[in-house]
């Protein structure tokens, strides 16, 4: 299959760090992180399939399949041999998906907010996408206007209004519902997440994140910061310390 090409963006100088950004959001979503990052690593920014610049895969390919592949071609046309990946809410999937098919060429990965949905949240979601198959319409209608801009609101802002919420919201809206619906439809499930990670990959998780629902108590690789889903630019100074130290001392073990 071709790979499409991705938009994306190199700052700072070390070790390579691909970042993954979330749902419906541009490397815009990194602008506070990337000038605390940038003094550690060699930050390579980059937009999945559909958003931003980057072009929408093939209809008939997976999303996350096709991701992982145009990653890959990034990585080859860079000249990196080896990197590490900062993976942010949803984006989680992709990163995992990665990191399994190119252990090889993974040094590290982290997961940022990773959204592990359980509960009400979970089968919310799942009702969603039920009435998108059934009648596409309705998806569209759900993602868009004021629904979206609550459904931001809720996930990223605990229900919050703030200033950010209307960025987001404007931002996810440029973005073409395909992406939107291809990103939901291959959701990876709180479980199947935190199984194909296993003990060692790193969690670093809001307190008062709504999708970040704690993971179970006994894992020894999550650090907890004092923020909600949005912490990544609310919370960057705490958050890019834990980052830097979490990936330094996962080099060194």
């Amino acid at each position: 299959m071709r790979e499409p090409t991705l938009s994306y963006r190199i700052l700072g100088d070390g070790p390579p760090l691909l970042l993954i950004h979330g749902f419906g959001v541009s490397f815009n979503i990194w602008r506070e992180l990337t000038p605390l990052l940038a003094p550690h690593f060699q930050l390579i920014l980059i937009e999945l399939p559909g958003i931003g610049s980057s072009p929408l895969p093939a209809a008939h390919i997976s999303y996350t399949e096709s991701s992982v592949a145009a990653i890959e071609s990034v990585r080859q046309k860079l000249g990196i041999p080896k990197w590490s990946l900062l993976a942010y809410s949803i984006g989680a999937g992709v990163g995992v998906a990665y990191a399994a098919a190119h252990p090889a060429k993974t040094d590290k990965l982290l997961l940022l907010s990773p959204p592990l949905l359980r509960g009400w949240r979970w089968w919310g979601l799942r009702s969603l996408l039920w009435l998108d198959k059934q009648r596409p319409a309705i998806g569209d209608w759900m993602l868009s206007g004021w629904r979206l801009y609550w459904l931001v609101a809720l996930i990223g802002f605990n229900g919050r209004p703030v200033a950010l919420t209307r960025e987001w919201v404007d931002e996810i809206a440029t973005q073409p519902l395909p992406a939107l619906k291809a990103v939901l439809r291959e959701y990876l499930p709180a479980p199947a997440l935190l199984d194909a990670i296993g003990e060692e990959t790193p969690l670093l998780c809001g307190q008062r994140d709504f999708v970040s629902v704690r993971p179970p108590h006994h894992r020894p690789n999550v650090v907890w910061f004092a923020g909600d889903h949005s912490g990544l630019m609310q919370m960057a100074q705490p958050v890019a310390g834990m980052a830097v130290q979490m990936l330094a001392d996962r080099g060194r073990s």
